[in-house]
């Protein structure tokens, strides 16, 4: 079952790529309107939530939220890219990431291989209670396909509406 759930992570991923070629540097951290985020952001939002939810030890007393308990390290890792709030509320992260779009995609799917890494370690029972809301592992990597497809979604629409004309998906 969990070699299902990779393979459906694999899709979601080619998807993520997809969403990046062609994308401009200068639209990397741009965002359409105030309140949307840019396609590094949504990247950001991505990557945290797979780093935290797949390599975080809160057994330590920790917040599983906290990067500091979070094996993998990555510039794209910013807990500013929690939620939709605390990212929009601050200002575009292109004031403090000077990476590029080739870097942003590199460091998403690096962070994705060794969150995957990590759970393949872990091999959970599918139906054993997930980390943090989740009901069993499933259920968790159910969620973590929507999510990316959701926000890969999101991906297209800002880089329409900057004016580029993203590969047909």
């Amino acid at each position: 079952m969990l070699d299902m759930h990779l393979k459906s992570l694999e899709l979601c991923y080619f998807e993520v790529s997809e969403a990046f070629k062609g994308l401009s540097n200068e639209h990397l951290w741009t965002r359409p309107s105030p309140n949307l985020l840019s396609v590094g952001e949504l990247a950001g939002h991505i990557a945290y939530w797979e780093a935290v939810r797949f390599a975080s030890d809160d057994s330590k007393g920790k917040s599983y939220r906290d990067l500091s308990n979070c094996s993998i390290k990555s510039p794209l890792l910013d807990e500013q890219f929690g939620y939709y709030t605390s990212t929009v509320d601050t200002p575009p992260a292109a004031a403090h990431l000077s990476i590029t779009v080739d870097e942003v995609r590199s460091e998403l799917l690096r962070i994705h291989e060794e969150a995957m890494d990590n759970l393949k370690t872990l091999n959970p029972s599918m139906d054993a209670q997930a980390p943090h809301w989740h009901a069993d592992y499933n259920d968790l990597l159910r969620y973590v396909a929507f999510h990316i497809a959701y926000h890969t979604g999101q991906m297209y629409t800002v880089r329409h509406l900057l004016g580029e004309t993203p590969p047909d998906n």
